[in-house]
């Protein structure tokens, strides 16, 4: 089981806090601490950013990536180089070949592999924003599973949040309510008395709704 990295004290190294251990942060299990592959077809890189975040921080790495460190300064520190590698290399195993091949250049550093994998998703933010907003108010259940229908919204969610745009709620409520297919019509009244729906909470009661109705079918 991996542990958490050691920290050393080093004073050829810039590091303020502590400085994580080359050989500790080189035998841990990446696809173990981000079960997400990165790809520009899907949604993946709110999951995939979210899981790295923690991974940063778990280990004492965000100096790597934030730029508060010469990377240049810095190449003479053999502990430093090491880790570097490391995370290139996380990077590298954790994205699908299209984006390796759109980013990878020789010798960059940590934090210019992580900006370039980064800017791929948040770049021309005015466009996405358009193309997004469209794809979340046109969302609609149609004959898909409420499991399926709810993923698809929060999906569009998490990819807004990426660009910037929070959607809050009771946004996100009324949108999953308004693009549920006629099945659901009694369902969708009855949302109005729960107390303080949250999106979680709904989903929970539409996706028993589902189940309830499946039996009924059943029977007849």
């Amino acid at each position: 089981m991996d542990s958490p990295a050691s920290t050393t004290t080093n004073s050829s190294n810039a590091f303020a806090g502590p400085t994580p251990s080359a050989t500790a942060i080189r035998d841990l299990n990446i696809e173990a601490r981000v079960p997400v592959r990165l790809d520009s077809s899907n949604s993946s890189y709110y999951a995939w950013m979210t899981y790295f975040s923690l991974v940063f921080r778990e280990y004492y790495l965000t100096e790597h990536i934030d730029g508060s460190i010469n990377g240049e300064y810095m190449k003479g520190d053999p502990e430093w180089s090491a880790i570097e590698a490391t995370l290139i290399r996380w990077f590298y195993q954790t994205i699908s070949k299209d984006i390796f091949h759109t980013v990878v250049v020789e010798d960059d550093g940590a934090c210019a592999v992580w900006n370039k994998i980064n800017a791929l998703f948040t770049d021309n933010k005015l466009q996405r924003l358009v193309f997004l907003q469209q794809e979340f108010f046109s969302c609609h259940q149609d004959d898909s599973t409420i499991d399926d229908y709810c993923m698809r919204l929060k999906m569009l969610v998490d990819e807004l949040h990426d660009i910037g745009v929070k959607v809050c709620d009771e946004l996100m409520l009324s949108t999953l309510t308004a693009g549920l297919n006629e099945n659901f019509d009694n369902a969708a009244s009855n949302l109005t008395l729960l107390p303080e729906p949250t999106f979680q909470t709904v989903v929970v009661y539409l996706k028993l709704e589902e189940r309830r109705m499946k039996k009924v079918k059943e029977r007849v």
